[in-house]
């Protein structure tokens, strides 16, 4: 090893780069912070010299390939005349028991996990098959009017390979992603594999949550995992339409037609025919309807705050007010606590302001001072 290797450790999660060696103490530079390691506890993963910024593949670390190439450096020189240079041989492929099924996954690395907010997110194709891949990352046009080429290359079994790099404010181009691929071996037989073509929303807010970035089977460090291919299956996340729900509610047969309405009459339960009744019950401003609370502190809506600033945190809290006031919009005379404590009042001028502005037909008022004293915001629904 010497000083400029990048290495990751044996017996723990994480690694860096080796700043100094003293003795058997390799000094590794993780995240600023020089951690003294023994050298027989840390193992190079990307020897100095590499510019990882020209982009590329890299290979997942091997041992086996990794000791092969060591030994072949450290080998003392032949003595005989040089021959003409000749192309360095690409590695053999080492496909594995699983690797005959695909499983394709779009992992985000962040710069910086202490400080979400600022961070770069380096994205990352796995191909974790025993299948070369051909294959484009997309991004959803503007409007919807078509796609936009990101990345075209050739991915190896086994193999990681970099697309591109965003941050918060270019995350939008690519809340919308695509990716095609066609699978084959090359030198042997090979069971034909259908094409990818896997297309899905990411979820961008998963971006500042810390919890939602942790080590995995591919990486040792925090990242960020959205699955492609699962399998050989892909990887969609499930969509439920409205009229998909109604079609199925009523599709029944004649006979359980015939059923539920055996069992109104028995029971009052509504068959779904009954236009005269009301299917919403909390429609009838004369019905008592229960109190609701909604407990806006910050550590209620989310597990982690790190890499939030105080503008991203108050834009959550009143993303819960409207979520709630939508839900709640046509039960007349509702009532809704919303508990935002006293504070600066940053947070309840917020509250009100948005009230006045979205929802000027509900009353606003104080809630209970016994129950709440001065941190909570009453509102009743007309």
């Amino acid at each position: 090893m010497k000083v400029g290797d990048t290495v990751r450790y044996l017996n723990a999660v994480g690694g860096g780069r080796i700043t100094r060696i003293e003795g058997q103490i390799a000094y590794v530079d993780e995240d600023g912070f020089e951690t003294p390691v023994l050298l027989k506890e840390i193992v190079v993963v990307m020897p100095a010299g590499h510019d990882a910024s020209k982009g590329g593949p890299k290979m997942m670390f091997d041992q086996k390939a990794f000791d092969a190439g060591r030994s072949e450096t450290l080998r003392t020189p032949d003595p005989a005349p040089a021959k003409p240079a000749a192309q360095t041989p690409s590695l053999p492929v080492e496909e594995t028991a699983h690797g005959e099924k695909m499983n394709l996954v779009l992992a985000f690395e962040p710069s910086d996990t202490r400080n979400l907010a600022t961070a770069r997110f380096n994205c990352v194709l796995v191909n974790d098959s025993n299948y070369f891949l051909d294959f484009t990352f997309l991004g959803r046009a503007d409007g919807d009017r078509g796609w936009n080429l990101i990345f075209r290359g050739e991915v190896a079994p086994n193999e990681l390979i970099d697309l591109a790099s965003y941050t918060h404010d270019t995350l939008g181009l690519i809340e919308k992603v695509a990716v095609q691929a066609v699978a084959f071996k090359k030198g042997k037989e090979f069971t034909l594999k259908s094409p990818v073509s896997v297309n899905r929303k990411l979820d961008l807010t998963k971006f500042h949550k810390l919890h939602c970035f942790r080590a995995s089977l591919y990486f040792d460090t925090p990242v960020l995992e959205f699955p492609i291919i699962s399998n050989d299956n892909p990887v969609r996340p499930a969509e439920v339409s409205g009229q998909a729900i109604a079609s199925a509610i009523g599709g029944r047969t004649s006979d359980e037609k015939d059923a539920v309405a055996e069992l109104s009459k028995k029971y009052r339960v509504d068959s779904g025919h009954d236009k005269k009744r009301k299917s919403d019950a909390t429609a009838n401003p004369n019905k008592l309807l229960p109190l609701i609370e909604v407990d806006l502190h910050i550590a209620e809506l989310t597990d982690n705050t790190s890499g939030m600033d105080n503008t991203a945190m108050l834009n959550m809290q009143l993303d819960e007010v409207r979520r709630v006031m939508k839900e709640n919009s046509r039960r007349i005379g509702q009532k809704i606590v919303f508990i935002h404590g006293k504070g600066e009042g940053v947070l309840r001028k917020a509250v009100l302001a948005l009230l006045k502005k979205e929802y000027p037909k509900a009353d606003l008022q104080d809630a209970s001072f016994r129950e709440y004293g001065f941190g909570a915001t009453l509102v009743t629904v007309h």
